[in-house]
């Protein structure tokens, strides 16, 4: 049997270190306990062997007058004893209007446009907060904000441009947002041609600067392949984004160019663009299993790969595994997928395809796979019965969120999985009362070997506890003991990866009734560079 290698998705360079032996003293004082530990809830707490700068997310419950916080920094080498002052957020109210084109002039109200605040800096890369407020019919707008400093994004209704004012600052809040006056704008126009001489009526053109966030409100082309668009004032270059009209599924646009890719970089000339459309080709064919049984109600997946447009299509095969996609001419990844149900066959896998022209391609699906694990403990001993095992199939260019069929583990430390072969992230969460951190472990599954074969076993990591308080306090800082505890808020903490893009979910825990939260994660090396 080929084995299949683990990968601790703490780190790539990561090193597991024996389990702390020691046992927790009891204290009433920090005096008490050894050097380096801290006494909490009368337990003398050692700082993490391994385990070192942590970020740390600090949710509220709903109805609290508290705001969301996130924290960086927190070493763990130092102390595992964390308080987490939360400060009450930003009541915003504020207004939308449009500066007048008259010097004499009163601002007018804008209704109906949205203003997006995200925020400018988060502690953990992929968790941004971002918080979305409407403007009344008097231009008003209401919106709670977590202290901080935020990105505002106004997208005012009809054709005028996207407005982006200032980074907010809750310390010095400035919300009547003033869109610039309409005779400032910059209007640009021009037509859409496709290459083969026609014009393209009914796409949608949004110009777009060099990092792709949009200048201008979409508009669709007229009948003779006109747009005209507003940029805001100063705009001296822009290139344009080509596509399907908005709020449309993709490559849906004008019934003589469907399917229409989307082409995000095109530089326009005075008369507008022409974009190079490929001649419409049809895939077809059937999807079957390994026996050549047709698979009804298999979704067929086809996006273009290496090319200067993007073009995402999909359907669903018939009764006899039949199916038809209208595609352009270019290169594909293509990928069949029956469904999950554990009985079904597996998805087919990625298919490169070229199509010049009308293309039969038919997809086999295999079995599924089905394999079998131990998990242990971190002192090597089997772990008992219930340990929550899942198994989540890591994205492709055309799946996501597919995952496993699994059990928890029985009083033998065993779990059983049934899957689509792929890439997997698996996922062990202890039962409560084990004391134990969860564990992610990264495994390929494949069908090599005929019937149930068996995982590498996965070893829990040693635990460690994080405590603290958490409390509301509205100057911000320490907890003091005049502070008023917050229950029920969510302390999660999270390690960011190599790449120092994503955030890595290590454990949480929710606060009792007197603010106190106890989370067990794992004591293991940091990610390396």
């Amino acid at each position: 049997m080929k084995r299949a290698l683990p990968l601790l998705l703490l780190a790539a360079a990561c090193s597991l270190r024996a389990p702390r032996t020691s046992q927790v003293a009891p204290c009433s004082s920090t005096s008490q306990c050894d050097r380096t530990d801290v006494c909490f809830l009368g337990e003398c707490r050692p700082p993490a062997s391994n385990l070192s700068v942590v970020r740390v997310e600090v949710r509220p419950p709903d109805n609290s007058p508290f705001g969301v916080m996130q924290a960086s920094n927190i070493d763990l080498h130092v102390s595992v004893l964390n308080d987490f002052a939360l400060q009450p957020p930003l009541a915003a109210s504020g207004s939308v209007s449009q500066a007048p084109d008259a010097p004499t002039g009163a601002v007018t109200p804008v209704p109906g446009a949205t203003i997006t605040f995200t925020e400018h800096a988060p502690a953990i890369p992929d968790r941004v907060e971002q918080i979305a407020a409407q403007t009344d019919s008097s231009g008003a707008f209401t919106a709670r904000l977590p202290q901080g400093i935020w990105d505002v994004l106004v997208q005012p209704p009809l054709q005028l441009p996207p407005f982006r004012p200032a980074a907010l600052d809750t310390a010095a809040p400035a919300l009547q947002l003033v869109l610039p006056k309409v005779s400032s704008l910059v209007r640009v126009s021009g037509a859409v041609d496709s290459s083969d001489g026609g014009v393209l009526a009914g796409a949608s053109v949004t110009a777009v600067d060099v990092q792709g966030d949009p200048l201008s409100a979409p508009a669709l082309t007229q009948e003779d392949g006109g747009y005209s668009l507003l940029l805001p004032p100063g705009s001296t270059s822009y290139l344009l984004q080509v596509g399907p009209p908005p709020n449309v599924d993709a490559g849906m646009a004008a019934e003589a160019f469907d399917p229409l890719p989307v082409y995000d970089e095109l530089t326009p000339t005075a008369a507008g663009v022409t974009i190079a459309l490929p001649p419409e080709v049809v895939m077809s064919g059937q999807v079957l299993d390994s026996s050549n049984a047709p698979v009804a109600a298999a979704r067929v997946y086809a996006r273009s790969d290496g090319m200067p447009w993007n073009l995402a299509r999909s359907t669903t095969a018939g009764g006899d595994g039949s199916y038809t996609l209208s595609l352009r001419a270019g290169t594909y990844v293509v990928e069949a997928a029956p469904s999950s149900a554990a009985s079904a066959p597996g998805v087919s896998g990625e298919l490169p395809v070229t199509l010049s022209a009308d293309t039969t391609q038919n997809f086999t699906c295999p079995p599924k796979v089905r394999h079998f694990g131990l998990v242990i403990t971190p002192d090597g001993h089997t772990t008992a019965a219930n340990y929550q095992v899942t198994a989540t199939r890591l994205a492709d260019k055309l799946l996501t969120t597919r995952t496993g069929f699994t059990t928890a583990t029985g009083l033998d430390g065993i779990y059983h999985v049934i899957a689509d072969p792929g890439q997997y992230r698996f996922e062990v969460v202890p039962p409560p009362e084990a004391g134990l951190p969860r564990k992610i472990v990264q495994f390929d599954l494949s069908a090599i070997e005929p019937g149930e074969t068996a995982l590498p076993t996965i070893e829990i990591s040693p635990p460690l506890s994080v405590v603290g308080t958490v409390c509301g306090k509205p100057g911000g800082g320490k907890c003091g003991t005049q502070d008023a505890p917050v229950p029920g808020a969510t302390v999660s903490f999270f390690s960011v990866d190599a790449s120092g893009a994503h955030g890595i979910f290590l454990g949480s825990a929710l606060t009792d009734a007197s603010g106190h939260y106890k989370a067990v994660v794992p004591d293991v090396a940091q990610p390396g560079p």
